[in-house]
């Protein structure tokens, strides 16, 4: 029993304290025809040592251990950086938290898990025996090589030497390629050793290199008084080594993209965030393949020779090449400096882009999203026999005691409509509360999940009402509306009989209807809250007869009321700060520990409180002990279930604890994950409970 407007100003306070690129996002597949680069005379680069790092020092090599076991969780916000393999079957994407997220595959049967790594700003990933290689660049250009397993458990890192810093990094079929700012350009082993080696020309400076297939190609620019910007093959196997230039002009951009046999160039220019232009080549002979100019294009790889995905507006989309096309005119205040927004990769004939916290998968005739149809829950109630049901808008999902989905029940919510009350009254009956989405007005229906037979109980409600529930009397209320009112359940004939009701509220007056249980609370069947400029509380014993037994008025606001009768409420202190003070049958009686604001969800018994904080939850008793203090962040309610455990909810998930230890039995945060052609309910922006958890 709780009160729901408090547990709502303080979810949206800490919610409120929650704290919100790189270069060419991946390589592509290979592909299509085998389209040999421009023969021409190879360039000798200069010499490079050629020492096993870039300054003879073994790279700093360690066996990461760390977790024991996998932990599948969505992300915590918005993906701002993501990397394929080259074959497009698996992913490795970071969101605005900081957070790692392992993809180990695109095809909806396997959910993401959490890879623990510094936070990166370009990514590369590779299929490896052990599972995954993974190089990263930091802020500062240090060099990260990860082997992870297929769990996304670390198995080694790497630190190679990282003075002067890394500019970029790419994935190859022979392992990661990085470039330095001294401009060399190395191939990594797994380990962290180089492979090889190689530097520019004198006076050169690498821009950026895209990699399709087994073929690379470079921007250098070159030149003081004028610079020029170039594209030139570097060749990957049997070693590195350059090749020769390709007829693109003088002012190739930072963001291009090579398709995978290595026939065609596509190079973006334009004005940063708002108008780009895309060109498009043939490698061979430098011939214009087509133009166009495309709102806000921050990104752009090849599936095949033939098609060219863009990261625009949000979305994917599609060039329309036409060798017939004449080039476009410059925009207006075009530059070539643009950098990719990290958003966008490619392989095994998709392109894969980012929206919110999943993946867009994409191929030229359709895009699917790779994410969960049940991540944030809006409601969550206690299920018999120690299970829980969630849900979000109209989709719903019954958890077993490990979390995890063992059905989807409909509920009788339109798709027009949002669930906004959840209680379960007895057998398969369920009472759902639901609000269109179009004017908030909102319907109580009494809901059979078995047969999905619907009883609409009560219509065009101008608000949501706190619906609470007490098995012992079978009393139902309903508060904090516009009209109060106790009610029974009966359980044979699935009806809910009215017994009383309050005067509808006046100005900024609330009232509220907790039942409680007449064994533990002195014979009282529930106790009434008036909230008005002072608060006053009624315990009574008669449900039909609301004004009538002991009751105190106080300054104060109410923080919950348990089973046995116990009114919990804060109060100030003569000497100011805020006290939660206990009240029964008009009597103080104590007071509860708290380390500032919290609410409260009281057990079955009226023994125990489990007690949520911005950054804990822990649990007393009525006596003032406190038993456990779990560090949580985000949590919104503690749900106490029939078994007598404890589900914590938060917008990133559940966990459920043990009562008498706080220990944590099993967590979630993600139901239903798959593919679809729709897209899903955008990520909340705070870090996953399984994730504070690892």
């Amino acid at each position: 029993m709780w009160h729901r407007n408090v547990m709502r100003k303080f979810q949206l306070a800490w919610l409120g304290l929650v704290v919100a690129c790189g270069t060419h996002a991946g390589p592509a597949t290979q592909g299509g025809d085998r389209a040999t680069p421009p023969t021409v005379p190879a360039v000798t680069p200069p010499t490079v040592p050629t020492s096993t790092t870039p300054t003879g020092q073994a790279p700093a090599v360690v066996k990461t251990g760390g977790r024991a076991a996998k932990i599948e969780a969505p992300h915590g916000g918005a993906i701002t950086t993501l990397a394929v393999t080259p074959d497009g079957a698996a992913a490795v994407s970071v969101d605005e938290l900081g957070g790692v997220r392992l993809w180990p595959t695109l095809d909806g049967s396997v959910e993401p898990r959490i890879v623990d790594l510094p936070v990166p700003r370009q990514l590369a990933v590779m299929p490896e025996p052990r599972g995954f290689v993974i190089a990263m660049l930091d802020e500062v250009g240090s060099l990260v090589i990860e082997v992870v397993d297929k769990d996304g458990l670390g198995v080694q890192r790497a630190n190679p030497p990282s003075d002067p810093a890394f500019k970029g990094v790419e994935a190859t079929a022979g392992g990661p390629l990085a470039w330095r700012a001294d401009q060399i350009v190395m191939r990594f082993a797994a380990d962290g050793h180089v492979i090889e080696q190689l530097g520019t020309e004198p006076g050169q400076r690498l821009v950026t290199i895209a990699v399709g297939g087994d073929k690379a190609v470079a921007v250098i620019e070159s030149g003081t008084d004028k610079l020029t910007r170039r594209a030139r093959w570097l060749t990957l196997e049997p070693k590195l080594a350059w090749g020769g230039w390709i007829d693109a002009g003088d002012d190739v951009g930072r963001v291009i993209a090579l398709s995978p046999s290595g026939k065609r160039l596509a190079m973006l220019s334009g004005t940063s965030g708002q108008i780009a232009q895309l060109t498009v080549i043939e490698t061979a002979k430098g011939t214009l393949v087509g133009t166009q100019n495309d709102q806000a294009a921050l990104g752009v790889v090849f599936v095949d020779d033939e098609h060219l995905a863009l990261a625009s507006n949000g979305t994917v989309a599609w060039a329309k090449l036409d060798a017939k096309t004449k080039p476009k005119a410059p925009v207006e205040g075009q530059v070539n400096n643009l950098g990719d927004s990290g958003l966008l990769a490619a392989g095994g004939g998709h392109a894969v882009g980012a929206m919110n916290g999943e993946l867009m998968i994409a191929t030229p005739t359709k895009i699917e999203y790779l994410g969960y149809d049940l991540e944030s829950p809006a409601v969550a109630a206690v299920a018999p026999k120690g299970q829980l049901m969630i849900g979000v808008g109209d989709t719903f999902a019954l958890l077993d005691a490990n979390l995890r989905a063992v059905a989807s029940p409909e509920l009788g919510v339109l798709p027009t409509s949002a669930v906004s009350e959840l209680k379960w009254v007895g057998g398969d009956d369920w009472l759902v509360e639901s609000s269109r989405i179009s004017d908030g007005m909102t319907t109580l229906a009494l809901v059979d999940a078995s047969t999905k037979k619907t009883q609409v109980l009560r219509t065009d409600l101008a608000m949501v009402q706190l619906i609470l529930h007490e098995p012992a009397t079978g009393l139902v209320t309903l508060s904090l509306g516009d009209a109060p009112e106790v009610s029974k359940f009966d359980p044979a004939k699935h009806k809910l009989e009215k017994l009383a009701t309050l005067p509808k509220p006046k100005g900024y007056e609330q009232s509220e209807l907790v039942p409680v249980v007449p064994a533990l609370a002195g014979g009282n069947t529930l106790v009434v809250v008036n909230m008005r400029d002072r608060m006053t509380l009624r315990w009574v014993k008669d449900p039909k007869v609301l004004d009538k037994g002991p009751s105190i008025t106080v300054d104060g606001s109410l923080a919950g009321v348990d089973a046995a009768g116990h009114a919990f409420v804060w109060q100030n202190t003569p000497t100011g700060p805020l006290e939660l003070v206990i009240y029964v049958e008009g009597k103080r009686i104590g007071t509860l520990p708290t380390d500032g604001p919290v609410t409260l969800w009281p057990d079955a018994k009226g023994t125990r409180v489990v007690q949520v904080g911005q950054r804990s939850v822990g649990l007393v008793t009525v006596l003032g002990k406190q038993t456990w203090l779990q560090s949580l962040q985000f949590v919104t309610e503690a749900l106490w279930l029939d078994d007598g455990s404890i589900v914590v909810v938060s917008a990133g998930g559940l966990a459920r604890l043990d009562a008498n230890t706080g220990s944590v039995i099993a967590a979630r945060c993600g139901w239903r994950f798959g593919l679809s052609a729709k897209q899903h309910p955008p990520t909340s922006r705070v870090e996953p409970v399984c994730a504070q958890l690892r």
